[in-house]
């Protein structure tokens, strides 16, 4: 047997024979022949594990762009009051020693009142002290374009199409591919809710274009003779079939989704809507008899508001093998709600800034909440590259695809290849509990992230009148008590982060490793940011400067490199930078390299420089007059806002 097995290796590579100075045959030792054997076997292995790993370490690159809009800074900005701190830091920390002057820390409730405008959707939250997972877990949880190339990551992620538009070929092939494996009924699930009323009509105009291209795809012409079926269901708070029965006819089809009444409620029992498609359709039977295979293709912006029915509506897809098909918008990094503008159908009146429920895109909020100083880009909502973890997790374990569609289409991009390893954890609540309160890392990051869901004031100031002027003093202890109450929710937030610093080479998994340095990147360069605030401020109360240009009227705040407070903030200023740095180089054209990027666009320092800024003019009989003219157009009550 080895004597024929070297011969046809001889016949193969004529060299062995050359090698071994002879023809091999089985008068070779046994002990020689199995070394040759095994030896090329080896040989060969080697040789393919290095192609595999050639292939797994290529790279995918990627752009974010991003636009600063600009700001206008004037004396409507002056919102802090001090005496310069001491000169030795308290030992262990660089806080600032202040004054009985300085204006004290806030409690947990907040003693420094946040400003009128801020969004009323983040309430302040109740307690800020020691949380754990537990508390966590009770917490109300819940695009991008794709750069290059389309990518399909089935099972493991979502597939970036553009828009309405870039969705119709690639449902289409999903159903052409469902065709082939034998007669197939698509039960299309609309969300009613008013926030997808434009996307709906655009929607339904392409269907037509959805079934055209199934019938170019469609060689074998299987969808004929009733093959290919469609139902459409309507879903709100509840659901509504808009058709008798299954249908092959296109306008049918067309007018059934023209006709979905708005919901009003505000509700999307999207999970629930799944699960009974899949009761009533699972195994339809049309005509002869003959079953169909089923797929359901739910269209929303939403995360749907009865996550709590998610497993079940995922085993009975499974059970029933119908795969669950999304098309839906991206989640925002790390939020649970993004803000819409919203213009009521029948008066055209429009609302602004209404609320809809779209993410995170994580089962719990895995960032914090942080404002950035500043002009340039906010960023306070970031495409996460991902759907609402609930969608997602649907499609994934049905055997589906979220299709991430742009409606929003201002918002940025990331490549879903190379999204792929940062992937959120889309397993069960409890599994997801367990895994958090097993890692030290994990936790410190709810728990930060928690900390910070209150809203924050914002940046302070950065111009200030003179030292004489009346306004001085109070302008100062305005922004003051502003920055300081910033700095009091950093250092509860950095309490749990610090203390999990020594589990960070621990953790495995990417998307956590980039959290967890991103977010004491973030926390710790605020923290110096507030402090050396502060710091300025009290300095120039103590010995005010004088202008040294004739035409000087305020003094400004600028960012600096120079950290003056302590040798301790200068080295936590560092540390910052670093970390936000490492989150930049190893984490690319990821949301986590946006942000920190963003954090680096300025120097943690302060230093003051003086300035003019003009007086402002108003016309009291010119604003009297626009004032009366306001009253008088005003209806005599306000519309009520409509629920999203």
């Amino acid at each position: 047997m080895v004597g024929k097995i070297l011969r046809g290796l001889e016949a193969r590579f004529p060299w062995l024979s050359r090698w071994f100075g002879g023809r091999l045959d089985i008068e070779l030792p046994a002990i020689t022949l199995s070394l040759v054997v095994h030896a090329l076997i080896l040989a060969g292995l080697a040789f393919a594990g290095y192609q595999v790993q050639r292939e797994v370490q290529r790279e995918f690159r990627a752009e974010v762009s991003e636009a600063a809009p600009p700001s206008d800074l004037n004396f409507q900005d002056l919102d802090q009051s001090a005496d310069p701190p001491a000169e030795m830091p308290q030992a262990g920390t660089f806080a600032p020693n202040l004054a009985t002057s300085i204006t004290s820390a806030p409690s947990a409730a907040g003693a420094v009142p946040v400003s009128a405008a801020e969004d009323s959707t983040h309430a302040l939250a109740p307690e800020l002290a020691r949380l754990d997972v537990r508390r966590a877990t009770e917490v109300l949880v819940p695009t991008a374009q794709l750069l290059g190339q389309t990518v399909s990551i089935k099972g493991n992620g979502a597939e970036t199409v553009g828009g309405v538009e870039g969705a119709v070929d690639r449902i289409a092939d999903e159903i052409v591919r469902h065709l082939e494996q034998g007669p197939t009924l698509v039960v299309w699930a609309f969300d009613a809710s008013g926030s997808l009323v434009a996307e709906r009509q655009r929607l339904g105009k392409h269907i037509e274009t959805v079934y055209t291209h199934i019938k170019q795809k469609d060689e074998s012409n299987l969808a004929a003779d009733s093959g290919l079926l469609t139902m459409v269901v309507g879903f709100g708070q509840n659901r509504q079939a808009m058709l008798e029965k299954p249908t092959d006819q296109v306008s049918e089809i067309l007018s059934a989704i023209a006709g979905i009444p708005q919901d009003t409620t505000g509700k999307e029992s999207t999970f629930t809507t799944v699960g009974e498609i899949v009761g009533k359709w699972g195994k339809y039977k049309g005509p002869r008899n003959h079953p169909y295979h089923v797929m359901v293709i739910v269209v929303t912006d939403e995360k749907g508001d009865d996550e709590s029915r998610l497993d079940e509506a995922i085993a009975a897809a499974r059970r029933a093998k119908v795969p669950v098909y999304v098309l839906g918008s991206q989640a925002y990094f790390g939020r649970d709600k993004h803000l819409v503008n919203y213009t009521d159908p029948k008066t055209k009146q429009v609302f602004s800034g209404l609320p809809v429920d779209s993410g995170p895109e994580s089962i719990m909020l895995e960032q914090i909440r942080l404002p950035f100083w500043y002009d340039g880009q906010q960023y306070d909502f970031v495409d996460s590259g991902f759907g609402p973890y609930g969608l997602s997790r649907l499609a994934s374990e049905t055997g589906g695809i979220y299709f991430i569609t742009r409606f929003d289409t201002r918002r940025m991009g990331f490549d879903p290849a190379r999204m792929r390893e940062y992937r959120p954890d889309w397993i069960s609540r409890n599994e997801y509990e367990k895994r958090v309160e097993k890692s030290e890392l994990r936790r410190a990051v709810i728990n930060a992230s928690l900390i910070t869901q209150q809203r924050l004031p914002g940046m302070p100031g950065l111009y200030f009148p003179p030292a004489d002027a009346p306004e001085f003093k109070d302008a100062m202890a305005n922004n003051q008590a502003i920055a300081e109450r910033t700095a009091y929710t950093v250092d509860e937030a950095l309490g749990p982060i610090n203390a999990a610093a020594k589990y960070r080479d621990r953790e495995s998994s990417r998307r956590w490793q980039a959290h967890y340095d991103l977010i004491r990147g973030r926390l710790l360069a605020m923290k110096v940011r507030c402090y050396e605030y502060n710091w300025a401020c009290a300095l120039m109360k103590k010995d005010p400067p004088k202008f040294k240009s004739p035409k000087s009227n305020a003094w400004r705040l600028v960012p600096d490199t120079t950290i003056r407070y302590s040798e301790k903030a200068a080295a936590a200023a560092k540390e910052a930078e670093s970390l936000l740095r490492r989150v930049v180089e190893d984490h690319p054209a990821t949301p986590w390299a946006v942000l920190a990027q963003r954090e680096l666009k300025d120097p943690l320092g302060f230093k003051w420089v003086e300035t003019y800024v003009p007086p402002i003019r108003r016309n009291n009989n010119n604003a009297a007059e626009a004032k009366k003219k306001k009253t008088k157009a005003m209806p005599a009550k306000p519309a009520e806002p409509p629920k999203l």
